[in-house]
């Protein structure tokens, strides 16, 4: 492995078998969001190993534990590597914003899951690139930490992160810094509500992690043997759904490959997208359609042509994204006509979640020359669908933000 160093952080390639594999274990995850994040752990774990294989020799790192699997990460982001009794957490992340550290409150508030060394990582899967650009402790998360509710994480400051990763292990060498902090037991579950909790948990759901109490989620998980039981009920419930699914006779839907917002920030157009300005030069007739539209400079916009309807008439599907606080994407969605001044009657545009329930919609009446969502909000690694639908016919887009 090629280890290149900077300053203040470890750069790592990741080998093409480490990308291959990883990417080939993470289709088993049903939503495209939690796929991904799931190949993004993969990528992270094992090239570090690698690293860590290369640095300790025969002092050889462990992997063997029971939140080191796909469907795992599909549900809580993070892996561990265990170096005789050290343990080493790695939080991966594509955000190229290292202003803050996120944590989920799993890997400080599970007993069983706590840390000692929790690595910031960034992945880059197109220039096959890991930085591992901070380390800190779990002491440090749990006294300096910023618990966000909504969240269920710990945010650090970035500045307040070691960059240079040497130090990491003449401190481990050493042996003399406290690393963990005192953690409450979590109350057991009994055995008929684990198996309600398993039940109710194994279907798609986008973020099983929020949608009961911390103490009984984190109870769950901390039970090997439960935690096991949950990832196969949601495999098999998983590959059920995908044997089973159907459309409708009288309905036919269009669907598009998963794009990556997070892309957009590092100034990416997916195959498919572009920006405003693009277009704009290559069809200037199409500035009626953004007369009205006043931008903020941090604002990205990113346009797509659709054809709709039995007539397949032409549309442009605007999406506006702005950064907020607290990691959360603030996403505007617009539809605006391309040859005729208006949009076709009764069309359809709804935010949908990757089980197909809709969230919100709005749909054209004659003669509007655009439709738009109501603003939302995505933290980072949210599935949803945008679908556009006239005279029964759907098409769809699905996104990661």
């Amino acid at each position: 492995m090629t280890l290149l160093f900077d300053t203040s952080a470890l750069w790592l390639e990741i080998p093409d078998e480490i990308h291959t594999a990883s990417w080939q274990q993470s289709e088993s995850i049903e939503l495209a969001g939690n796929r991904w994040q799931a190949y993004c752990n993969q990528m992270s774990l094992h090239t570090v190993l690698s690293y860590l294989q290369e640095a300790f020799g025969q002092d050889a790192p462990q992997t063997i534990d029971p939140a080191n699997n796909p469907q795992c990460w599909s549900m809580v982001n993070g892996s561990v590597i265990t170096v005789g009794e050290t343990r080493f957490v790695i939080v991966p992340t594509e955000a190229m914003d290292k202003r803050e550290f996120w944590v989920p409150q799993e890997w400080i508030d599970i007993p069983s899951w706590i840390g000692d060394y929790y690595l910031a990582v960034e992945v880059n899967p197109d220039d096959r690139l890991l930085q591992v650009w901070g380390y800190t402790t779990h002491a440090m998360l749990k006294s300096q930490g910023v618990y966000d509710e909504s969240d269920r994480a710990y945010c650090l400051n970035g500045s307040d992160l070691i960059q240079d990763i040497k130090v990491l292990w003449v401190v481990h060498d050493l042996g003399s810094e406290p690393t963990r902090a005192p953690v409450a037991a979590l109350p057991p579950l009994t055995a008929e509500r684990a198996e309600a909790l398993i039940q109710q948990l194994e279907g798609v759901i986008v973020l099983p992690r929020l949608e009961v109490p911390f103490v009984e989620w984190g109870a769950l998980l901390g039970e090997p043997d439960r935690l096991q039981q949950l990832c196969q009920q949601r495999e098999r419930h998983a590959s059920s759904v995908q044997s089973s699914v159907s459309v409708a006779p009288d309905a036919r839907v269009t669907e598009s490959r998963v794009t990556q917002l997070s892309r957009w920030f590092q100034s990416m157009v997916e195959t498919g997208w572009q920006t405003v300005e693009e277009l704009l030069t290559a069809q200037p007739e199409l500035e009626f359609s953004f007369r009205a539209e006043a931008i903020a400079d941090d604002i990205i916009r990113r346009v797509k042509c659709l054809r709709v309807g039995t007539a397949e008439t032409t549309v442009l599907l605007l999406v506006m994204l702005q950064t907020e606080s607290e990691q959360q994407i603030s996403i505007r969605v617009r539809l605006l006509p391309t040859i005729h001044p208006v949009l076709p009657a009764q069309l359809t545009l709804a935010l949908c979640s990757t089980t197909g329930d809709v969230v919100q919609s709005v749909q054209t009446r004659d003669q509007d020359n655009s439709i738009q969502l109501k603003r939302f909000r995505c933290p980072p690694g949210m599935p949803f669908r945008l679908a556009v639908s006239l005279d029964g016919i759907t098409v769809s887009e699905d996104f990661v933000s």
